[in-house]
């Protein structure tokens, strides 16, 4: 496997029709563990410069999101807490249901994840200055493809034979998390937004 730009980006745009097919050469690889952490935090750091880039273009008002939501360093933080997270969590999760797969394995389903993201953001970013509507697309399949290599790849490193099952079971983890995040959110202040009201 190579790791040049071109190579990468197809490899990218092959997750798609063959997602476990790129998550078999992906785990082949057998990359070092401390390499793979390395390239987990790197797509991090990326991923929170576009954040800041992005909080620059279209900065967020702190009275309604509050200081942690409107600040892409503090957002970055806790991105790359949830990123460290994931790996560990398709790791034992899975082992406790029974999958076989490696901690290695599951940072590199992370990282994967991160790397298409990253383009897909970076891709967004340039489509709000002439085509927004075609920006909100793209924020919708970014989540799809999320759960997408999340679903494949977990099932190819677990050994498991159900992909509609893992994306389940991902998907009910997904809420407990989301509401353990809420509760963290609102103990560090973040308050829901407002909604709109009607003009009388």
């Amino acid at each position: 496997m190579r790791f040049d730009p071109g190579y990468l980006l197809g490899m990218a745009l092959q997750t798609v029709p063959e997602p476990r097919k790129v998550a078999r050469d992906l785990f082949d690889l057998d990359l070092p563990r401390e390499v793979l952490w390395t390239a987990l935090a790197l797509v991090v750091v990326v991923n929170a410069a576009l954040g800041v880039l992005a909080g620059m273009m279209y900065p967020l008002d702190p009275a309604q999101m509050g200081t942690v939501l409107s600040s892409p360093v503090l957002l970055g933080v806790i991105e790359a807490v949830f990123m460290f997270g994931l790996a560990w969590g398709i790791f034992a999760i899975g082992r406790m249901f029974g999958g076989q797969g490696a901690l290695s394995d599951a940072i590199i389903t992370v990282v994967w994840m991160e790397f298409i993201f990253l383009m897909l953001q970076a891709l967004t970013l340039v489509l709000t200055f002439f085509a927004p509507g075609l920006a909100a697309i793209l924020m919708i399949v970014s989540v799809v493809l999320f759960f997408w290599v999340l679903s494949h790849f977990t099932t190819e490193s677990h050994g498991f034979r159900s992909t509609g099952l893992v994306f389940t079971s991902i998907l009910g983890f997904m809420i407990v998390a989301v509401f353990a995040l809420s509760f963290v959110l609102v103990l560090l202040g973040v308050e829901p937004m407002p909604m709109p009201t009607a003009p009388n």
